[in-house]
């Protein structure tokens, strides 16, 4: 999985090799393959994933308009309106982060939506970077991959925590800047 490196700190780079610190072992593959390591979930693969490293890290990022900006331009044609929605998940302006912040995946409840601080553990990444992002499949569906600056975008904002209001400090915590 470009731009994911697995270690205590989350990159947008590189590529897993086999659970590094041992403390995260992620998505690999579509069928279901396995990675084990000492205290870590079993938890299905991604594949086929974007790489990013080339994209600038934004270190200050407003949900408003850009998180919600680029669900308002690629999501809401399918993800907004009556129910029944695809995958129960409604990204309306509004309404969006409460849907995705610390949310199990109506798919599979073994996948979060959003992870705060790890886009490599959090589904709406996965699903808008991977070919095949564990469940489900590519974001948008039937449509092109998202640019490699929104998808990268996502994995800052994630990174820094999630917030619903603008990031200050994205990699507080150890991140790990790519690069």
């Amino acid at each position: 999985m470009s731009r994911l490196r697995f270690s205590v700190a989350s990159s947008r780079k590189g590529v897993p090799q086999a659970c590094r610190a041992f403390t995260h072992c992620l998505l690999s593959a579509a069928i279901p393959v396995f990675a084990f390591a000492p205290g870590s979930a079993i938890e299905p693969a991604a594949s086929g994933c974007s790489n990013l490293d080339d994209v600038p890290v934004q270190f200050t990022i407003d949900y408003q308009s850009a998180i919600q900006g680029i669900f308002d331009n690629h999501c809401i044609e399918c993800h907004s309106g009556d129910p029944p929605l695809p995958a129960d998940l409604d990204l309306s302006a509004g309404g969006s982060w409460s849907h995705v912040f610390n949310v199990l995946s109506s798919q599979d409840s073994a996948f979060t939506r959003v992870v705060p601080n790890h886009p490599d553990q959090s589904l709406l990444f996965l699903k808008v970077n991977c070919d095949t992002p564990g469940v489900g499949h590519r974001m948008p569906f039937g449509g092109d991959p998202l640019q490699p600056e929104d998808q990268a975008l996502i994995f800052d904002w994630i990174a820094a925590g999630a917030p619903s209001t603008t990031t200050d400090v994205i990699f507080s915590g150890g991140f790990d800047v790519r690069g």
